[in-house]
């Protein structure tokens, strides 16, 4: 037993440590025993900075001319199991807006028809650096200075 814990420690360090010489080499020994248990794959395991990410975000305009923002993520939770295939939906919308912008618009149009809307822009939210310093003085990493809004489209909603 104590083989083996020595054999998987090895493999966990020589995964999380691939920029050092002699842990390339246990890596093309461990390669197999890594690939079995999916520990081959190059995370950033101590990595001092976090990458940057995006948001789905989109803006409804009602029949007065009004426009009423919303983040869908707000609203998920990560403990809920349709979290994952919300955010999957809102990543290939971001992604391919020209083939599945206008499914989601008409998705959107019926969620928010209360609203009366006549049209939805679809945009992209993309963080910038935000630093510890950031945080400390009192700032968030959505806050409007650490972020891109890129629009993606904007399309009618279908009438009825």
């Amino acid at each position: 037993m104590s083989s083996l814990v020595v054999w998987h420690t090895l493999a966990m360090v020589a995964g999380a440590s691939s920029e050092i010489p002699l842990a390339e080499t246990a890596r093309s020994i461990l390669h197999p025993y890594m690939t079995l248990l999916r520990m081959d794959n190059h995370w950033g395991f101590f990595a001092p900075n976090v990458g940057t990410g995006s948001q789905f975000s989109y803006v409804v305009e009602d029949s007065s001319g009004a426009r009423h923002s919303f983040v869908p993520a707000d609203k998920l939770s990560r403990f809920h199991p349709t979290s994952i295939w919300d955010r999957d939906r809102y990543k290939m919308v971001m992604n391919h807006p020209e083939t599945y912008g206008e499914a989601a618009v008409a998705s959107l149009c019926q969620e928010h028809a209360s609203l009366q809307p006549v049209s939805i822009t679809l945009l992209e939210i993309d963080q910038k650096d935000f630093w510890p310093a950031d945080r400390l003085a009192g700032k968030q990493p959505f806050d409007p200075e650490f972020v891109d809004v890129k629009t993606l489209k904007t399309i009618p909603c279908p009438r009825k």
